[in-house]
């Protein structure tokens, strides 16, 4: 994942191989003939572990790999898995999400019957307690939105609307734009506090601007929807019918102003660092020292228009507004960002235009929703302990061996790369020696903020958690950067690249089994945690990361003869996953998740190039029947992807994410990867080995 504007999370019976497989008409060995072909110099198989027999287990021999790799290694996994009603997905690594969750339940149940004297396990023993305690939060109803509620109320005009929006957004609400703090791209060792377009209900702009009847049906539920949530706010029921379509329009304008997701990924087009002054010139009428001060932070100077054809056009758009659908708006823009953390009624309601978005069938158990919240409010709290229980200490060293191997690798790979020439190769040599890493845990915690807990208030706990964190983010204005600070939760399943560290990130959560394990084969390790860390590594040179320099600045450190090459290498990139359909009429869109795939491609090429550097000096036997060590990675990489997807989440994933579907991100890099088809042995012109190659990197 890229940790810039656009934050974006990723990732969640014995088989016989008798089967002689066909690639292109061509009769070739199995999978099995050839992995006893390459051994018969080695000493008999290992035994197989319970790891191991699942890879096996999640394959289906029966398909060709040279054919379809994803349904090779997968299709065992997805003729035995369903999703849960609890999820709108799931997939073979989700085991390692599953189990983070219970080992965070365990531990916050423990903190919340005896803290002992330690101040943070009480606090977030406290917390966990309060969230759940179903009964008092479905007494207290909608009365923690009172104060909220009542300043809504004073609003008159589009300034006060502005400021309350500010005010709000310690509750989660992201009213008319969003609010963001990043480092400066020009000078990363100082943050810069960033607006960008936002404020919508929906999760994709698609979902206001298509005119087809799927869009426009949508459209329609959700101002029902509307309707019904601003009732259970406080509204009379004709005037929630009266407001819901006046807020549907506002937010279509709001979305009419928006620039398409694939446009914001050109980065350059979304710097403007402006002084707060100049702001008021882009958006007339607007004062935005007193938006700021409402947020928290009157000392603001400068800020990063992300956006600024949005926040002119939209400003124009307010200020036509009436004042009692500026208030509606807000009003249900507040209900939407809390109703998870209010009574049952209102939960379950606000759950039901999630399960019409996503086709999740049920809420997750109340244990779970309260271990994401605690770990939501307080990250690092309930970090220390869950790395203490989930990263053995011979982990960090090993996975830490990996990266600098694929690091390594992808250095030597620049040797190989025709377009680039050699001031733009050395450059990238010294960018590639600059990215530091961070594994497993921070060596220095964050102090826990100054809040207090109340067993019998969970909303003034959400509340006071979520304060003191936007006051801490707004507090970094025009301040220099702590390179140490980790921005995502170590008990997370996530991993990111931050170019202007530049930096990565490999938690805990995500340095788990079936990904990594120092009990796995080397072979499986390098596809699966490999692999994801060779895709952070290539996203610090994909169409946004390469734009940044070795310390961290947007800068062009690009001759003009590179940036032609990398504009045409590229270009095949998007054709070839242009060409990729999830269903008939749902494309991916090769220029929305262009970075991801150039990351994907890159990860999985550098990953393999470590592996079979490590083995030449650490053979290493497949335990897997019918498969080499090398074959083995292959599988292994692709089986970090199996996974299924309802209906409803695919298509808002294709709309709105920058990531491919699932099975293209193991198709896309396989078809790409000359050393898959040579493992394989799959002939030009079969499905997973085309005429035509794309590679970056």
């Amino acid at each position: 994942m890229m940790q810039l504007m656009q934050r974006s999370t990723r990732f969640t019976a014995a088989l016989v191989l008798t089967v002689l497989t066909a690639c292109g008409g061509k009769r070739t060995t199995s999978p099995g003939d050839q992995g006893a072909a390459r051994s018969t110099a080695e000493s008999a198989v290992p035994a197989m572990s319970a790891q191991v027999a699942e890879i096996l287990a999640t394959m289906n021999p029966a398909i060709a790999p040279c054919e379809d790799f994803y349904q090779y290694a997968c299709g065992g996994w997805l003729a035995s898995h369903e999703i849960p009603e609890d999820k709108p997905f799931t997939s073979r690594v989700a085991i390692i999400d599953d189990r983070s969750h219970e080992i965070l339940r365990e531990l916050l149940e423990q903190a919340a019957k005896q803290p002992g004297d330690d101040e943070r396990r009480t606090k977030i023993g406290d917390f966990y307690a309060a969230c759940m305690d179903q009964a008092a939060i479905d007494a207290a109803g909608v009365t923690p939105l009172a104060p909220a509620l009542a300043q809504i109320a004073a609003v008159k005009d589009l300034q006060g609307a502005y400021e309350a929006a500010a005010s709000l957004r310690a509750l989660g609400v992201e009213a008319f734009m969003i609010a963001e703090m990043d480092a400066d791209y020009k000078a990363p060792r100082t943050h810069l506090l960033g607006i960008r377009q936002g404020g919508l209900g929906l999760p994709v702009r698609d979902d206001y601007v298509q005119e087809d009847e799927p869009s426009r049906a949508l459209l329609g539920r959700y101002t029902r929807h509307i309707a019904d949530m601003l009732v259970l706010a406080g509204d009379h029921k004709q005037d929630a019918d009266r407001w819901a379509p006046e807020i549907v329009a506002l937010e279509t304008g709001l979305a009419r102003a928006s620039l398409p997701l694939e446009q914001l990924r050109e980065i350059e087009e979304t710097y403007h660092k402006t002084s707060v002054p100049a702001l008021r010139e882009l958006t007339p009428g607007l004062d935005w020292r007193r938006v700021f001060a409402a947020a928290g932070n009157p000392g603001v100077t400068h800020v990063n228009v992300a956006t600024p054809e949005f926040f002119r056009r939209s400003s124009e758009q307010l200020r036509r507004t009436k004042s009692e659908v500026l208030r509606a708006y807000l009003r249900w823009q507040l209900i939407r960002a809390t109703a998870q953390h209010l009574s049952g009624p209102i939960e379950a309601r606000s759950f039901e235009w999630t399960a019409t978005l996503t086709g999740q069938r049920a809420l997750p158990p109340r244990w779970r929703r309260c271990v994401d919240r605690t770990v939501t409010g307080l990250p690092e709290a309930v970090g220390r302990d869950y790395a203490d229980r989930a990263f053995a200490g011979a982990s960090k060293p090993t996975a830490l061996a990996m990266i600098v191997a694929i690091e390594q690798a992808f250095e030597r790979g620049l040797d190989g790369l025709g377009w680039m020439d050699e001031v733009t190769r050395g450059r990238a040599r010294e960018k590639v020696a600059a990215i530091g890493n961070k594994i497993g845990f921070p060596d220095r915690w964050r102090e826990e903020p100054p809040v207090t807990m109340d067993r019998k208030d969970y909303f003034g706990n959400h509340a006071a958690v979520m304060k003191a964190e936007v006051m801490r983010q707004l507090g970094k204005a025009d301040r220099p950067v702590d390179p140490d600070e980790w921005l995502s939760p170590v008990s997370v399943l996530n991993a990111y690249a931050n170019p202007l560290g530049p930096d990565m990130m490999f938690p805990a959560a995500i340095l788990q089994p079936p990904l990594f394990s120092i009990e796995l084969p080397m072979a499986v390790n390098y596809a699966a945690i490999g692999a994801i860390m060779g895709h952070e590594i290539t996203h610090h040179f994909d169409d946004q990361g390469r734009r940044f320099d070795a310390k961290g600045a947007l800068a062009g450190w690009w001759t003009d003869a590179a940036a032609a090459g990398f504009a045409t290498a590229t270009q095949c990139v998007v054709r070839q996953y242009d060409a990729y359909e999830l269903a008939p009429g749902q494309r991916v869109n090769g220029r929305q998740t262009l970075g991801e795939n150039i990351a994907d491609i890159g990860g999985l090429k550098y990953a393999h190039a470590a592996y079979m550097q490590w083995a030449e000096q650490h053979p290493e036997r497949s335990p897997v029947p019918g498969l080499d060590a090398e074959q083995l990675f292959f599988v292994a990489y692709a089986q970090t992807y199996c996974s299924k997807e309802t209906r409803e989440f695919e298509r808002m994933r294709l709309l709105g994410d920058v990531h491919s579907p699932w099975r293209f991100r193991v198709i896309g890099p396989l078809a790409s990867s000359p050393a898959f088809a040579a493992a394989f042995s799959c002939a030009v012109g079969t499905p997973m080995r085309p005429a035509q190659v794309c590679s970056v990197w």
